[in-house]
């Protein structure tokens, strides 16, 4: 009979913070999905115009890319959405993990599982665009010569942060699906 009562009790509290965090979880899946479309609008905004393109990067990188080829352009253009889908990734784990905690999933393997495939995606959007950058600038070079290419690699220390966030989801994602494991071996036992 206790053992009923301890379930009721989890439940109900599980439920009461499920009711208590839905609020938060609506607004982050939905803050989510809007820096999503922001971003690709972004994006494609500061790469439609091609000739605004060529002087701004070549401000950048300190080149002339006014002979840039369309070739060049278009094969950094589609580093630059591959690199997006990767952001937008994160943004999908995001989407299921608050998801997980919407329907009361929240102390569960699910959550636990959907939280490291978050990390996990994090972990790779920051790998990839810390890629992505000299891949740009080798891209956008390669018409000029050997002299011209541009091939610096460069980590800032935003990347340390981001990669320290998602690595640190990761870990807690460990650490509940341990927590998970623990509680329901300790269900078995009472």
């Amino acid at each position: 009979m206790s053992t009923v009562a301890t379930t009721l009790g989890i439940t109900d509290r599980q439920d009461a913070l499920r009711r208590q965090v839905a609020g938060l979880c609506h607004l982050i899946r939905w803050v989510a999905a809007g820096w999503t479309v922001w971003s690709l609008a972004i994006l494609i905004l500061n790469w439609s115009d091609i000739e605004a393109f060529k002087r701004n990067w070549g401000h950048h990188l300190k080149l002339d890319l006014t002979a840039l080829p369309t070739s060049q352009y278009a094969a950094a253009f589609a580093v630059v959405l591959l690199d997006w889908a990767m952001s937008a990734a994160v943004v999908l784990f995001v989407w299921r993990l608050f998801g997980c905690y919407l329907r009361g999933s929240i102390f569960t393997t699910e959550a636990a599982r959907e939280m490291r495939n978050l990390g996990i995606a994090g972990v790779a959007s920051v790998a990839l665009d810390m890629v992505v950058r000299p891949l740009i600038a080798i891209l956008l070079s390669l018409h000029l010569g050997s002299g011209g290419h541009n091939m610096a690699f460069w980590i800032e220390p935003n990347d340390v942060l981001h990669m320290l966030m998602a690595l640190f989801v990761v870990s807690v994602a460990h650490i509940l699906k341990a927590g998970v494991e623990i509680a329901d071996d300790n269900k078995q036992i009472v």
